[in-house]
């Protein structure tokens, strides 16, 4: 059984081809898209157009309404969207239907037929009281004053480690501590002034390790496997970052062409390593330019460590705001990825996108920068909200991250 999402388009549109996920540039849209991303597990676009789109379906703006369309035309279009929601759809699932009627009115039957749940958490409200019931929903002037808050804390950080560590000339002597969690900026991507006091580079990922009971591994290997070897190599299969932007610049780079091996499978034979390297040293090379911050998180490795509350909060929070104020630009390279997760949230993680960030997340965050910073003794024991993991709702899983047992961002 799954909680499905169904929002509609709007007339508003980017006057270049985008996915779909970003063509829509409406603030009901990115209202109900946020609210879709955080309530479901999976959600489309209700397109004048096209039908059902997916959210990482590559579109160009159009012009067509349904409002524009006869009857005759409307009954086409809704035959259409009935028979690809019945790919979709099954039995017992919940249907969120975050659009008005003109859009709804005509796939009710099959709702019916197919024997799911509907939900339409907008009711009749009016144009402006659905911009009012969504904003509150998605707890939206909380959400832009912790947003704030979180980077004027994070400039702290950045200021007292230099700006952070450029990732190339990272090396493991460098004292880094056994345990942590790592953000990583992009030095030519910096932050708009109004949103916070200072600038600094925009943060692009969040990561973690010893997240498992029993694990071993400590901060700098899993910063190594980011960076790679120092020859300029390194190996996508030991780094999920690695992955994602190997395979964002495969899909925008085509002198790459068409390595079908990327990403298949957890070893590879020196003939694959072989085809793989010049992509490998691409990647390299694009990570090399960031720049790491870190914090000093030193309590036992479990799945609900304060380095995973610490993790998961940051994406939540950075993700959730990059929806409703784009803060990636276009020229960004995760723009050009094929999962949503990735540009709309301008991060390159995929796990724990769009989660609501917990409530005491940025007291806990300003406790470890504090002690990173030796402001405060050091702990390895918890200091995040008891129970903090059970409240969080799970992500949905990409098979692809199995791959990665410590590192599943």
């Amino acid at each position: 059984m799954s909680t499905i999402g169904l929002i509609a388009c709007s007339k508003t549109k980017r006057t270049t081809g985008a996915p779909a996920a970003l063509l829509y540039s409406s603030a009901l849209f990115k209202k109900s898209l946020l609210y879709s991303l955080t309530n479901t597990d999976r959600t489309y676009i209700l397109s004048a157009k096209h039908g059902l789109l997916d959210l990482n379906t590559y579109t160009q703006p159009y012009e067509q309404t349904l409002k524009s369309l006869d009857q005759h035309a409307k009954n086409i279009w809704a035959d259409r969207v009935r028979l690809q929601l019945s790919e979709v759809i099954k039995q017992r699932d919940l249907v969120l239907v975050l659009a008005g009627r003109e859009y709804h009115s005509g796939l009710l039957p099959f709702f019916a037929r197919t024997g799911c749940r509907i939900d339409f958490p907008l009711g009749t409200r009016s144009f402006g009281n659905r911009l009012k019931y969504l904003s509150s929903a998605n707890d939206e002037a909380s959400l832009a004053d912790s947003f704030r808050q979180f980077y004027k804390i994070m400039h702290e950080l950045y200021v007292a480690q230099g700006g952070g560590r450029l990732l190339a000339d990272c090396t493991g002597r460098q004292g880094w501590p056994d345990r942590g969690v790592y953000f990583f900026l992009e030095n030519n991507e910096a932050n708009a002034a109004s949103l916070f006091p200072r600038r600094m580079p925009r943060i692009v990922r969040v990561g973690t390790h010893a997240v498992s009971s029993g694990s071993k591994t400590t901060l700098w290997d899993r910063l190594s496997t980011h960076r790679g070897a120092l020859s300029g190599g390194g190996s996508h299969r030991s780094s999920i970052f690695r992955l994602h932007v190997g395979r964002t610049l495969l899909t925008s780079q085509p002198e790459f062409g068409n390595l079908k091996s990327w990403g298949v499978g957890q070893v590879a034979s020196k003939e694959i390593r072989t085809t793989e390297s010049a992509l490998e040293a691409e990647v390299s090379k694009t990570l090399g330019t960031m720049r790491v911050l870190w914090l000093d998180i030193g309590d036992e490795p479990a799945v609900d460590s304060d380095r995973a509350f610490v993790e998961q909060s940051s994406i939540g929070l950075l993700s959730r705001f990059n929806v409703l104020t784009p803060q990636a630009p276009d020229e960004w390279l995760g723009r050009q990825s094929h999962d949503y997760r990735i540009f709309l949230s301008g991060l390159w993680n995929l796990n724990y996108t769009f989660r609501r960030p917990h409530r005491e997340f940025l007291t806990v965050l300003r406790r470890y920068v504090d002690i990173t910073l030796q402001r405060e003794s050091p702990t390895h024991t918890s200091i995040a909200p008891q129970g903090w993991a059970s409240e969080q709702k799970p992500t949905v899983s990409s098979t692809q991250l199995n791959l990665f047992a410590n590192d599943k961002n």
